[in-house]
């Protein structure tokens, strides 16, 4: 039994060592981190345009397993800002858990990357040296979707007990240092999960972005026809009068925890009721 503990200890030695040498080895090649600034007012020629053509197809494909709170890995991929923050290990809902943790809201308990970066978000999108390399090769987004061309779904009906979709499932976030090993141990964990991978135009148009460095242009502003529609109803919840306090309460709250569209307007527009202390705007 004693010389059992020690081989293990050993095996874990050396793998400990084999992890260190290979961080270092990649931060040599792909440098250190650093935070992006990633917004440009005008995109340089032959540039994806996220806002045109890859938000479309990440609402299609992966905001519906990455645009909740309790996303995989915390990675909301429902806007510009939540793939900007990148993915967290600890898990927000827990069911062991005695005390309260601490919260994670987007937009909400941080407004910028570094500050995110300070609660222990990673990136997954390529924050080391500014090549085409390092954005292929230290992005764990781009090699996802490259893992998942690579070893596409096996062919039956019925996926293999490697893919565990419980909800008590063991979380596995891979990070750009670390992937190697991860897509040794699980080449079949590509993205998106245990589905299909995608087309071949939607996945170059993908790669293709986050090659570029994953650019984008300041979020558009709001149609007139939006504006008009917020004020109006921003002036009767925010009223005085006795009837317009009752019935904002009201509104608020059943419908805080709703997304809400003008059902006149374009339906893919979605709002959020929001009490502040502070007048709107």
């Amino acid at each position: 039994m004693v010389v059992s503990k020690k081989y293990w200890l050993v095996i874990i030695l050396l793998l400990s060592g084999c992890t260190a040498i290979g961080t270092l080895q990649f931060e040599e090649r792909y440098g250190n981190t650093a935070v992006k600034q990633r917004t440009v007012d005008v995109l340089p020629p032959g540039s994806v345009d996220y806002w045109r053509e890859v938000k479309p197809i990440l609402e299609q494909r992966c905001v519906v397993c990455h645009g909740c709170y309790d996303a995989s890995c915390q990675l909301k991929m429902s806007s510009i800002e939540g793939i900007e923050r990148g993915a967290s290990e600890a898990e927000v809902y827990h069911s062991t858990r005695l005390s309260a943790a601490p919260t994670t809201r987007l937009f909400e308990d941080a407004h910028s990357v570094s500050e995110w970066r300070e609660k222990g978000f990673y990136s997954v999108l390529n924050e080391r040296a500014d090549t085409t390399e390092a954005n292929r090769e230290a992005g764990v987004m781009h090699r996802m979707l490259a893992l998942k061309e690579k070893h596409p779904l096996p062919d039956r009906k019925i996926l293999p007990a490697s893919f565990d979709l419980s909800l008590s499932r063991e979380q596995s976030c891979a990070k750009d240092e670390t992937f190697s090993q991860f897509s040794r141990e699980h080449p079949l964990w590509g993205m998106p999960f245990a589905l299909p991978g995608l087309p071949a135009k939607e996945q170059n148009v993908l790669k293709k972005w986050l090659e570029q460095g994953a650019l984008y242009t300041p979020r558009p502003p709001l149609l007139l026809e939006y504006v008009t529609q917020i004020k109006r109803w921003e002036t009767f919840l925010n009223g005085d009068s006795l009837r317009e306090q009752l019935t904002s309460r009201y509104l608020f709250e059943h419908l805080y925890f709703a997304n809400l569209f003008f059902p006149q307007l374009d339906q893919r527009k979605f709002f959020t009721l929001v009490r502040s202390a502070t007048p709107p705007g």
